[in-house]
């Protein structure tokens, strides 16, 4: 019983870190670093997908 608490609370800990981000990202910064992430990861997809 206190594993799948421990399991929980670790998922929360994850979305709520992620949530924060997210919103200080879009408050403080207009998005930068999350536009920025997702530049990245898309150059990383097309870079492995067109290598196929």
């Amino acid at each position: 019983m206190t594993y799948a608490i421990d399991l929980a609370m670790r998922y929360v800990a994850v979305i709520a870190a992620v949530a924060f981000f997210l919103i200080w990202d879009g408050i403080y910064n207009q998005g930068r670093y999350l536009d920025s992430t997702v530049r990245g990861a898309t150059h990383v997809v097309r870079s492995v997908t067109s290598n196929i």
